[in-house]
């Protein structure tokens, strides 16, 4: 229990910060998405702080953290140890087989999600969420062994956009590099994310 205390609050540090990073630099890409999202966050918050229950209703703001982390995942591949032998479609794992599940791979299949490369909110609203299997979007695991601090970790996101787009806008600057050029082992951009931020109103 106080090791998975100490992953809740350090291991999360990093993964917020770049999926936060990747996200503004999409809606820096994509303007439109931006738009939509403020407008959205505009509609539900106003001037007011972004608490907990207003952005459990920010749906479209939800849709393009998750659109982010697919296509960035903090974590490109899990690792989970077989308790039992088991035989799935014709394949054998025997018990205490480790197995690790490309996570990067699936958010990238254009079975899964067609154009893979492209940034489309859309593909994560309720009714495309319902249509497609539980198990192609992975970022924080499934099962009883997921992240556990998955919810804690899209709260800070919500917050934290929210609270950005309230005042702010991104937009491309001269160092901009895109499409994003990754690292092969992680969540990290070869080129940095560079983007510059507008005051939406100079009042605010």
């Amino acid at each position: 229990m106080h090791g998975q205390a100490i992953v809740f609050i350090l291991a999360g540090y990093d993964t917020v910060a770049t999926v936060l990073s990747f996200t503004l630099f999409f809606l820096a890409m994509h303007p439109e998405c931006c738009q939509k999202a403020q407008a959205e966050v505009d509609a539900k918050c106003g001037k007011e702080f972004p608490d907990y229950d207003k952005v459990q209703t920010l749906t479209y703001l939800d849709m393009c953290i998750n659109e982010a982390i697919r296509l960035v995942p903090p974590g490109i591949f899990l690792n989970r140890k077989c308790v039992q032998d088991t035989d799935i479609q014709g394949v054998h794992f025997p018990k205490d087989m480790i197995v690790v599940i490309p996570v990067y791979a699936f958010h990238t299949d254009p079975d899964l999600f067609p154009e893979p490369e492209k940034f489309d909110p859309e593909r994560f609203n309720p009714e495309n969420k319902t249509t497609r299997h539980q198990y192609a979007h992975l970022p924080f695991g499934q099962g009883p062994r997921n992240c556990i601090g998955m919810r804690l970790a899209l709260l800070e996101l919500k917050m934290v956009m929210a609270a950005i787009l309230q005042k702010l806008t991104p937009v491309p600057c001269s160092k901009t590099v895109y499409p994003i050029k990754l690292s092969k082992m992680q969540a990290k951009a070869q080129d940095g994310l560079w983007v510059k931020f507008q005051l939406r109103d100079a009042k605010t």
